[in-house]
């Protein structure tokens, strides 16, 4: 469940959101140099009562170990099914799945085919440009996300450059205070503000550099109570976020074993709410951009 007692900074603040194309996919003769996210697609709907809308991604990430590594067939069907079902989903792999998985290339098309996004997901902050340049090499189109990182890394966080290939990030998610997600160490708020610094993550900052996309809990009975919450009218914030996070070997909610049914339910009733939006992790944080960047971090336990 999630605490009522929330900071706010109550100006409107301005953020210009510099996005670009993706980038292209290479060919034979010339390999890409750059990768930026893709533009605001998706404008802040009317403000109406509620005020605030509350924008739901899911994710999965792919570790390096080849044991916790899912099915290709068995994950593809997942996304196809949740994808059917009008949820934004991205993914993070680390490299070692990236280079050691055979069908790697063919779940990265087939999956963007579905409207899937690739975010960077890394253990090692070293990897990051690395991670995206596999990704683009095997068809893909990374994006703008950080997914996964330690709190400890923010300040030395920026573009990388591999093999002649520059990834520049602009947006956080999954923010966590010590290796293992051991208890304690995840930060589970929902909502998106842009940290100070590594001693100050939770401060927001209108002048910062990222955007920190909060994914809660992942559990589908906190999203909804907080969706129940917003109806309410118990927060007043333009955008709040929220993630669904799978397991890419049992394909449930992690922590739980709530599977493609309990989503589905999930889902519909979510949709019963009119201002519940369906996005990806980096499409919440052009929302919430051109939505005023008002911060909204709202604490979950």
């Amino acid at each position: 469940m999630f605490r009522k007692n929330v900071f706010v900074i109550p100006a409107l603040l301005i953020l210009t959101f510099a996005c670009s194309q993706a980038a292209p996919q290479p060919s034979a003769e010339s390999q890409p140099t750059e990768t930026q996210p893709a533009p605001v697609t998706e404008e802040a709907a009317p403000v109406s009562n509620p005020p605030t809308l509350f924008y739901i991604s899911g994710t999965t990430h792919i570790e390096t170990k080849s044991q916790t590594w899912p099915d290709v067939d068995a994950y593809l069907a997942f996304l196809q099914q949740v994808t059917a079902l009008g949820v934004k989903w991205s993914v993070g792999a680390d490299v070692g799945w990236l280079e050691g998985e055979p069908r790697a290339a063919e779940l990265i098309q087939a999956s963007e085919a579905l409207g899937v996004q690739w975010d960077v997901h890394t253990h090692s902050p070293q990897d990051r440009a690395k991670a995206a340049y596999l990704i683009t090499q095997m068809g893909g189109h990374p994006n703008s996300v950080v997914s996964g990182m330690l709190i400890s890394e923010f300040d030395g966080i920026g573009a990388q450059t591999y093999q002649g290939f520059t990834w520049t990030p602009q947006v956080l998610w999954g923010g966590t205070n010590c290796a293992g997600h051991r208890p304690g160490c995840d930060d589970p708020a929902a909502g998106l503000w842009m940290p100070l610094n590594s001693e100050n993550y939770f401060t927001h900052d209108p002048n910062g550099r990222y955007i920190r996309v909060g994914g809660g809990t992942h559990q589908l009975d906190d999203g909804r109570a907080l969706a129940q919450a917003i109806a309410n009218g118990q927060y007043d914030y333009p955008v709040v976020s929220f993630t669904l996070m799978v397991s890419p070997t049992t394909l449930t909610i992690v922590n739980s074993g709530n599977g493609m049914a309990e989503i589905a339910a999930f889902v519909n009733e979510m949709n019963s709410y009119n201002f519940v939006r369906w996005a990806t992790i980096e499409e919440t944080a052009q929302a919430w951009v051109a939505a005023g960047s008002v911060p909204s971090r709202i604490e979950m336990e």
